[in-house]
């Protein structure tokens, strides 16, 4: 193992790092490819690789010539949000620098971005266009080269995640498992967390030659992966279905709440409070123990929240009211999001344009309010109005004119309702305010 000497620390990192080894505390992991070359547990092996610390150090870093900020008015600090247009490899250097020179952090204080979801190309081998024939990209990269295209990208998004950070990367079957063994070796196999299933359109046939050929392949699948394990994360919920709330919540009390009836008793044998005997009932019997402590359950009672059986020795249930649910708890398949389609209201002039609704779930798991989101392959610019609508500071970076276009007249053209639950079909209300980056030498 040999101490690297191609990636520089800056100043406060270094002394970070001393401070923290003078206490006899353990260094970040995100510290240990800067600093020491290790070999890895799992990596994909492809020709024209090129090492970790070679990508970091020679990658050439580019000055952000600043073209203008719009909706100066609003701003209230010294924040003001990032619209690039330039190459995004270099592009995230300098992000990463910005970084290094303490100019980027969450709103915890942690230096880096707090969230990133992107959608890159899928080695596709098409040109895609907007709907009046101007090219907005080219997915032409394929094979070994789409792979380490991606791998690059993906090794300065790491470095620019926050310690508590995550990483969402969407991809289809085309190159999806190559894509899940990058992400294992660059953000660790432990710190992947989910592969959510998007189903991205409507059932059709795998078709060749005028035969059913195949399954119609109908989804999507974006990997998540985190920083460390303090990563975060807050729950999403959809809400209960007329015909669950009808099977379920069968009961109506006095005052006109549904409800239903839960179990009181959890698995396994307790010999604390939870496994002592309540009203004649005694859980352990039947290998299990209270839900709640003895105490609370009194108090439950007194709240009119237990119900008892009628039968002599029947366990009593808990009342659930439907109007304290907050929905069901979104899992890993999504079935319920729409493409961006052609009706659509939130439709753009823009190809493979995703919907506000799979970022809503996106944006609010995995940040919070004030925090910065970064999105390098930013397209129609999805991933930042559902930040600006969410109350998130946010960074895109896209190498093509369209893009940029679309996505400057969509951040000025803000909804009047921020509610992405409610989109309104009109726009008027500014953004906060962005700012509009050049690449040096574009």
């Amino acid at each position: 193992m040999r101490i690297m000497a191609e990636s520089k620390l800056s100043e406060s990192e270094i002394q970070q790092i001393v401070s923290l080894l003078r206490e006899g505390k353990r260094l970040p992991e995100s510290y240990r490819s800067i600093i020491f070359e290790t070999k890895k547990e799992l990596e994909l092996v492809y020709a024209d690789k090129d090492r970790e610390e070679d990508i970091l150090a020679d990658t050439m870093s580019v000055p952000l010539q600043k073209v203008e900020t719009l909706c100066s008015s609003k701003n209230d600090d010294s924040w003001s949000n990032m619209l690039i247009f330039g190459d995004n490899l270099r592009v995230l250097k300098s992000l990463l620098q910005m970084k290094r020179d303490d100019k980027i952090r969450t709103t915890a204080g942690l230096p880096g971005v707090k969230l990133v979801y992107i959608d890159p190309p899928f080695a596709t081998k098409q040109e895609f266009r907007g709907s009046q024939e101007e090219k907005a990209y080219q997915d032409k990269i394929a094979g070994a080269r789409f792979v380490e295209f991606l791998r690059k990208r993906l090794v300065f998004l790491r470095e620019l995640l926050s310690e508590d950070g995550s990483m969402y990367v969407h991809v289809d079957q085309r190159k999806g498992h190559y894509i899940k063994a990058i992400l294992d070796e660059v953000m660790a196999e432990r710190n992947f967390v989910n592969e959510i299933i998007w189903k991205s359109t409507s059932a059709h046939t795998g078709t060749g030659e005028g035969r059913i050929r195949a399954f119609g392949s109908v989804h999507d699948m974006i990997f998540l992966y985190v920083k460390s394990e303090s990563y975060e994360y807050n729950p999403q919920y959809v809400p209960l279905s007329e015909a669950y709330v009808k099977a379920f919540y069968r009961y109506v009390d006095k005052s006109g709440r549904r409800y239903r009836l839960s179990d009181l008793t959890a698995a396994g044998v307790r010999h604390g409070e939870s496994g002592k005997p309540w009203r004649g009932v005694d859980p352990t019997v039947i290998g299990r123990h209270w839900a709640f402590s003895v105490s609370r359950l009194e108090e439950l009672t007194k709240e009119g929240r237990i119900c008892f059986p009628k039968k002599r020795r029947g366990v009593p249930s808990y009342k659930r009211y439907l109007d304290e649910m907050e929905g069901h708890l979104v899992q890993d398949v999504w079935t319920d999001i729409k493409p961006a389609g052609a009706q659509a209201t939130e439709r753009l002039d823009y190809p493979t344009q995703k919907p506000e609704k799979l970022l809503r779930h996106i944006v609010e798991a995995s940040s919070s309010s004030g925090d910065i989101v970064l999105d390098c392959f930013a397209g129609s610019g999805t991933t930042l109005a559902v930040a600006e609508k969410l109350g998130r500071r946010w960074i895109g970076i896209d190498c093509g004119k369209l893009a940029i276009r679309t996505m400057q007249k969509r951040m000025l053209d803000i909804a009047d309702s921020k509610d992405l639950r409610n989109p309104p079909k009109r726009y008027g209300k500014q953004s906060n305010p962005f700012t509009l980056y050049v690449e040096g030498g574009q």
